[in-house]
């Protein structure tokens, strides 16, 4: 007699939960605290609020930017945190602290490079599809999100007490002041009550000085028109503000929110005051922007980020620039002006420098590994809390000329200056590329035997290296140059069409 087998019941998987939308949720976030009204940037900030710098991994000693910064930012003012300092569980652990039992972390997002996949039996050389963010060309590589969990430091036992900065009304007055002249910007007084920037004739507009109830509204005001000014074409050539043509178009609101940002930024890198009164009206438009896409306020934050820096360097290199130039030629046996031009650089290229500057193939710190890969003139930092690695190349010759105490020969940067002051008149002034990630459109008025001069504003140049470039540039040629680990890619921008009035 057959025995006859009841075929199993299939098995029904329960639904799997539904993915956290991570930028979403920081959206909405930031939409609700602009419909209250307390959003970071709508926050008057006071220059001696610890809630008022920027956030800061003191592991790393390094800021979050961008859309970690907004995220951080905002996290803080709800839960009425005053200390900036953030960091993992782990790095806490490793550094002797405890975060306390039922703290709710608060996560971020981490964009890391790896190396592209390839299919089997294809060609190292195949093509793929994909474009970078700048048009630079992704077959090598791919980017992996991923979402970290932090904590600030006033849920973690052991952390040292915050100890905030204090700058006097004078070092505000300083900070804003240094900001504005090392930019180069054209900016002149000539209104009664309003402030704005102009396309046109790549200028800004303000009142007089006294017309502002103290120097701090002034300062605010004038750094606001300033972020403006870094997304002219010839400078970060940013699309909100080369697009938008009048009051109420989408584009302009997205300016203002980047302008508004940038000036936060600013405000908490320098101490300066930032007071949000007179941007109200954009409000109703922010809001309106980031229902219709969850990655704007991303967007905004990394373009803020980004003039941040271009201003902050500027700052930086003219400052540098100008000790350098009162010491006078050979004042200094002992090279004190290459020392500091070599501290600043090592803030934005610290592995690399640290490579450069080591006596041996391997160096390491509490938080990096470099090792310099032998006679390959690359070298290899690893993160050791994330485990993460960059490879960057060096300039050997660069390198050697470190080590010794040596840099670019004085008459190098006279024949540099010279060309500047030549297309640009006397006032002119010369700055270095930042060759790890800057970003320059402009362009090119000259040439010495080691650089190539870009044009950046009626005053300002950017050096250059020739051997970091991917081609040889013409005087007359208008380009972009974007630099990523040490090399330059350049294009060709096209002319855009007639610039209107950006203004508030």
């Amino acid at each position: 007699m057959a025995t006859t087998v009841a075929e199993p019941k299939p098995v029904t998987q329960p639904a799997a939960p539904a993915p956290r939308d991570f930028r979403q949720e920081v959206t909405d976030r930031i939409i609700n605290m602009l419909e209250t009204g307390v959003a970071p940037w709508q926050k008057p900030w006071n220059p001696g609020d610890a809630s008022a710098a920027m956030p800061r991994n003191p592991i790393t000693d390094r800021n979050y930017r961008g859309g970690n910064a907004i995220q951080l930012l905002a996290t803080a003012l709800q839960r009425g945190y005053g200390d900036p300092r953030w960091m993992t569980y782990k790095q806490a652990s490793e550094h002797g602290c405890q975060v306390r039992k039922g703290e709710k972390g608060t996560q971020i997002e981490f964009w890391e490079v790896k190396p592209a996949n390839k299919k089997e039996g294809s060609p190292d050389d195949s093509p793929r599809d994909g474009e970078g963010r700048d048009g630079e060309s992704r077959r090598d590589t791919r980017l992996i999100h991923r979402v970290y969990t932090v904590f600030n430091a006033t849920q973690i036992d052991g952390v040292p007490e915050y100890q905030p900065k204090r700058p006097t009304p004078f070092q505000v007055v300083s900070s804003g002041e240094r900001i504005l002249e090392n930019s180069g910007a054209k900016i002149t007084h000539d209104q009664v009550d309003r402030a704005f920037y102009s396309r046109s004739s790549d200028s800004i507009h303000l009142p007089q000085k006294e017309s502002f109830k103290d120097a701090a509204g002034y300062y605010g005001t004038a750094l606001h028109e300033l972020a403006h000014w870094t997304g002219h074409p010839s400078r970060l050539d940013r699309p909100s503000l080369n697009a938008s043509y009048r009051f109420g178009d989408t584009n302009y609101a997205k300016e203002e929110l980047r302008a508004e940002l940038a000036s936060v930024f600013l405000a908490a890198e320098r101490g300066i005051p930032h007071e949000p009164e007179q941007h109200a009206a954009y409000v109703g438009s922010w809001i309106k922007a980031l229902r219709q896409d969850k990655n704007e306020i991303f967007r905004a934050a990394h373009d803020a980020s980004a003039a941040t820096d271009y201003l902050l360097a500027l700052e930086r290199d003219r400052s540098i620039a100008e000790e350098s130039l009162a010491a006078g030629p050979g004042s200094d046996s002992t090279g004190s002006g290459t020392a500091l031009l070599e501290e600043q650089t090592e803030k934005l290229e610290r592995d690399r420098q640290d490579a450069m500057e080591a006596d041996a193939t391997v160096r390491e710190s509490t938080t990096t590994a470099v090792r310099v890969e032998p006679g390959s003139g690359t070298v290899k930092a690893e993160n050791k809390q994330t485990g993460t690695e960059r490879r960057s190349t060096i300039d050997l010759h660069a390198a050697s000329l470190v080590q010794s105490g040596k840099s670019t020969s004085d008459d190098e940067l006279s024949a540099a200056r010279a060309v500047a002051e030549k297309a640009l008149g006397n006032s002119a002034r010369t700055v270095e590329a930042l060759t790890e990630s800057g970003a320059y459109r402009g362009p090119i008025i000259g040439e010495t035997d080691q650089y190539v001069l870009q044009r950046q504003s009626a005053t300002n140049a950017v050096l250059h290296p020739k051997h970091l470039l991917d081609r040889q540039l013409e005087t007359g040629e208008k380009v972009a140059i974007n630099y990523s680990n040490g090399k330059g890619l350049v294009r060709e921008t096209r002319a855009r069409g007639k610039a209107q009035e950006m203004g508030r």
